[in-house]
């Protein structure tokens, strides 16, 4: 029988590009998708479409995974400040992703791919970490083969700053000297696809070059335009508990948000595509609102 891969967040930014090389490869994919735009995002790739929210319960995506040997899940809330799908990080991220598990479990799956984010270990004081880590730890509990990746960040999740640039801001938390070196989410689907069959159980991945967090935003206002504007960590603090009083949401991003931002975060160096290449293939009309 002809082997089958589930592909959980299909039409996010990763898992098109997943889905788009699985597709050329000539491999048999079922596609979870959130929403009918989503669903229409994924048909060109294939006709093996499941439309639903698995955070909402295992009765939603039952037998799911049936005949399926492969889970990969690129599933998870946005972080971006300018979206927002209305559930929790730990909605979005743990129980969705575990109810998507105790399918494959109950189905006889293999293997089990999961693309967590770096430093998930590192910062469970924040809700997008924590919600992260602890699916790592079910997937592990779970005996399932599997391999996590954990991606430093990857461009695509960078667009808020070229939003904020579009309205002539680019605001950078502290000095501006923490590094990272993001990848494009091509270059990222390269990897998660590498690791179809076999992997480690635990990889952390970067781009090809590093810069610090004011290289990246000058390089942004460069293309964009905008100015950029060093806020101190302190006002930053404070700056953050506004919205904790009025949206949980935009509250638990800008808390990692400033975690990422003045830590290094770094990862094995892979993919060819930098930043400046990526900005400057953007279409500052049709891809920046």
């Amino acid at each position: 029988m002809e082997e089958k891969i589930l592909l959980a967040g299909a039409s996010g930014a990763l898992g098109l590009e997943v889905l788009k090389l699985l597709h050329q490869q000539g491999k048999d994919v079922r596609a979870l998708v959130h929403s009918e735009d989503g669903a229409e995002e994924v048909s060109p790739y294939t006709n093996d479409i499941w439309k639903a929210d698995a955070s909402e319960g295992n009765e939603v995506i039952r037998d799911i995974t049936k005949d399926v040997s492969i889970v990969i899940s690129t599933l998870g809330k946005s972080v971006s400040l300018f979206t927002n799908r209305g559930k929790s990080f730990v909605e979005n991220d743990f129980y969705a992703n575990s109810n998507i598990l105790d399918d494959a479990l109950k189905n006889g799956v293999k293997r089990f791919i999961y693309v967590s984010i770096k430093g998930a270990e590192k910062a469970l004081e924040y809700e997008v970490a924590k919600s992260h880590k602890m699916f790592e730890d079910a997937l592990e509990a779970s005996g399932l083969d599997h391999t996590i990746i954990r991606p430093v960040g990857f461009y695509s999740g960078l667009h808020d700053l070229a939003i904020m640039a579009k309205r002539k801001v680019i605001p950078i938390v502290g000095d501006g000297d923490a590094k990272t070196n993001s990848i494009h989410q091509k270059d990222l689907a390269k990897v998660v696809v590498q690791y179809l069959h076999e992997g480690p159980e635990l990889k952390e991945v970067g781009g090809p070059l590093i810069h610090t967090r004011r290289e990246m935003a000058d390089m942004v206002a460069e293309k964009v335009g905008g100015k950029v504007i060093p806020v101190p960590e302190e006002i930053a603090e404070w700056g953050m508990f506004l919205p904790e009083m009025v949206d949980d949401d935009i509250s638990a991003k800008l808390h990692y948000f400033k975690f990422v931002t003045t830590h290094d975060m770094v990862g094995e160096k892979n993919g060819e595509i930098t930043f400046e290449e990526y900005l400057n293939s953007l279409d500052l009309e049709k891809d920046l609102p």
